[in-house]
């Protein structure tokens, strides 16, 4: 399987929309279950528990309906959860196998944004195995604290969100760097700039041929409209939204940025 990771705001619903339009290739909505999964599993030691307890919390989840449920039965899921080894990465391998042959697909991903906070727990407990494919997307955190305040999600993202957004960023690149092979890392300007050539470039990590149907917002999920912060989703990809903080951002936010992320920023080509 692969996963998507990224920052809230960073684009990943965009990412995993283009991805998720290739007809060998299928992101299902945003999943609640990985994470508290994986801590499941590094606790408890009993297998018959932690798998009774795994099945109850894949199907209670708040998003089972709207994500795998679209795909898979409670059936489905309770033969995933027990009939593989008692270990993380192969009951999530499990699962979204059965979801790619469900859809007809050769590979099924995951995009649950906040799971990148997480992300000491998916490697300790082992959900993230080094044969998992990643594709890590970061955005300049100047642009994406502008989104993200947009939302009206919180008040005080300015205060520690760009020390979130560094740490976790830079844990998951010296983590997965280690993997290299399955590892690779999209900046979301690079990635607005030429579309196609990232794009180009993802297929080929993935081990399938672009299709120009990757880029076309026809073929896009209808979930997300209506919704206001995926508003652009259904728009040609451009670079409307690339370097807004020159003119929307006070020096006083920007300076909060670089003071709480400033190591990430010279990480990833955003010093400037």
């Amino acid at each position: 399987m692969f996963y998507i990771f990224g920052s809230p705001r960073s684009g990943t619903t965009l990412l995993a929309q283009c991805i998720s339009a290739h007809p060998d290739l299928i992101v299902p909505d945003e999943t609640d279950f990985i994470v508290p999964l994986a801590f499941l599993v590094n606790r408890i030691r009993d297998a018959a528990i932690g798998r009774e307890l795994i099945f109850k919390l894949i199907v209670s989840s708040t998003r089972f309906s709207a994500s795998l449920g679209q795909y898979l039965s409670m059936d489905d899921i309770r033969a995933c959860v027990f009939d593989c080894g008692y270990d993380a990465n192969a009951i999530v391998n499990a699962i979204y196998a059965q979801l790619a042959s469900v859809a007809g697909r050769k590979m099924a991903g995951d995009k649950s944004p906040n799971d990148l906070m997480s992300m000491r727990m998916l490697i300790e407990s082992g959900a993230l195995g080094g044969a998992d494919k990643v594709i890590h997307i970061v955005r300049d955190i100047r642009d994406l604290m502008l989104s993200l305040n947009r939302t009206g999600w919180a008040e005080d993202f300015e205060e520690y969100f760009p020390r979130i957004w560094s740490s976790t960023n830079l844990y998951l690149k010296y983590e997965m760097e280690k993997v290299a092979e399955n590892y690779l890392l999209v900046r979301y300007e690079d990635f607005v700039a030429d579309p196609a050539k990232v794009l180009t470039g993802v297929a080929e990590f993935m081990g399938v041929q672009y299709t120009d149907g990757m880029l076309r917002p026809e073929n896009r999920s209808t979930r997300y409209q209506g919704v206001s912060h995926h508003s652009n989703l259904y728009n040609e990809i451009n670079t409307g939204a690339v370097r807004q903080f020159e003119a929307a951002m006070g020096e006083e936010s920007r300076e909060k940025c670089r003071r709480q992320a400033e190591e990430a920023m010279q990480a990833f080509g955003y010093a400037e």
